[in-house]
């Protein structure tokens, strides 16, 4: 993503980028991460910019999102060569019964569709537990496993102008669904646009 002075940030979420609420701005951020064994310095891709607070008190969450500043010698906006290439610049909303698809880390290139729109959800997080509320909802169960987390979840038309157009933030899930923030919550948040075509 970038804004508008043309700084360009890595997108993901809070628990990806900051801890669960724990972290600090000006932290390091890694790809991989630290949990599939990213050390620093060789794997810093930014620093830590912003992120959107998790109430876990009870209070409703719309997104669960956290922002890195970096570079685009450091960042590339495409998916990898077995994806889906570049997302469109231009959000869409969800709609149930949309077709969409994501690239991830554990799952790679999966494709899903939207189930329910303006989800209510509780989310189990290692600090407590955190009401989301707004969320999308994708189907089938293997759309997503762990370590998905802080895909962007875009359409799938291959035969429409809205192909890539992105919709989610995707940020939780089950063996049965895949829970995403709506992306323009997130974009929002930081003032940001995504950095595609």
């Amino acid at each position: 993503v970038k804004d508008t002075s043309g700084k360009v940030y890595a997108l993901s979420n809070n628990h990806v980028y900051a801890n669960e609420n724990k972290a600090q701005f000006g932290d390091p951020v890694l790809q991989p991460g630290p949990y599939d064994g990213g050390k620093v310095p060789d794997d810093v891709i930014g620093t830590l910019s912003d992120f959107q607070w998790i109430d876990f008190s009870g209070g409703n969450n719309v997104i669960d999102a956290a922002i890195a500043l970096s570079s685009t010698s450091l960042l590339g906006n495409a998916t990898p060569p077995d994806g889906y290439g570049t997302p469109k610049s231009t959000p869409a909303a969800a709609y149930i019964n949309m077709k969409v698809k994501k690239y991830g880390r554990t799952t790679g290139l999966t494709k899903g569709m939207v189930y329910v729109i303006n989800a209510t959800v509780n989310v189990q997080y290692s600090s407590g537990v955190a009401r989301f509320v707004n969320q999308i909802i994708i189907t089938p169960g293997t759309f997503s496993a762990g370590g998905g987390s802080g895909s962007l979840i875009v359409v799938d038309a291959k035969r429409s102008n809205s192909d890539r157009q992105p919709v989610g933030l995707l940020f939780a899930g089950s063996q049965f669904f895949t829970v995403a923030n709506p992306i323009q919550a997130a974009l929002d948040k930081f003032g940001v646009t995504i950095d595609g075509n």
